[in-house]
This record gives structure tokens, C-alpha cells and sequence, in this order.
């Protein structure tokens, strides 16, 4: 291998994904009517993070969490006022540090938490 390409691929190998903006793990939600898969949601405290909300069914719902998103240092992605709209057949990714602690989440739509669309984030 030439050596002009070995110097830069050995300086990206050295480098730590945290600080590179990848996120180190990923968490996949699934949110249907009326529920969270998987739940809890178990997370690692102080890792980067790609939580990946993707809505199967056939209604709109969100991921209201207002106490964990204050908590957590988000990255990327769009949380607005502690909560991320995810419509019918979409996905929403955002990337954040969870802080340690247990925290509720649940579906802000009229009702859906009422059927059970509610479970809990646990950041160990």
C-alpha cells in the first residue's frame, strides 16, 4: 500500500467515534397502536446514542420524554419541546447522550396513552 494512504487511514482508525459524531450504539423504537417495542428502552449513561423512532402503524404518534431529552445532550435531530412527531409509516432519527436516570415516555396523542402507549427509558 502507497504510503501517502496508510499515514491518513491510520489517523482515522485512531479516532474515537464519540468524537467523531457517530454515535457509538443504536436503539430502534418501534411505535404501533398503542404501544413501544421494545419496552423499556435500555440505554447505556454518558454514550452516544442514534435512537431510531419508527412508526409502523397506521396512525400519527410521538415520542413525548420531556424529562430524558432535558437531561440528555441531543446531537442531531429534532426534538421540540421534549417530544418527536413521527407520522404514519415514517422515521425519525436523533442522535443524542442519555444522562443516567429512569425516565417516562409516552405517545402525547389524545388518548394513546390512556391505551397504552406509554413505557420507560432506563439510562444505567
Amino acid at each position: 500500500m502507497n504510503r501517502l494512504l496508510l499515514a491518513p487511514l491510520l489517523a482515522l482508525s485512531l479516532i474515537d467515534p464519540a468524537q467523531a459524531g457517530v454515535p457509538a450504539a443504536t436503539a430502534t423504537v418501534t411505535l404501533t397502536s398503542y404501544r413501544f417495542t421494545p419496552g423499556p428502552i435500555y440505554l447505556a449513561g454518558g454514550v452516544p446514542v442514534r435512537l431510531i423512532l419508527v412508526n409502523s402503524g397506521g396512525k400519527n404518534h410521538d415520542f413525548t420524554a420531556r424529562e430524558f431529552f432535558r437531561a440528555s445532550r441531543v446531537l442531531a435531530g429534532r426534538v421540540s419541546g421534549g417530544e418527536v412527531s413521527v407520522d404514519a409509516g415514517q422515521t425519525k432519527i436523533v442522535d443524542l447522550i442519555p444522562a443516567r436516570g429512569t425516565y417516562k415516555v409516552h405517545c402525547g396523542k389524545f388518548g394513546h396513552s390512556m391505551l397504552g402507549m406509554s413505557t420507560t427509558i432506563i439510562v444505567g
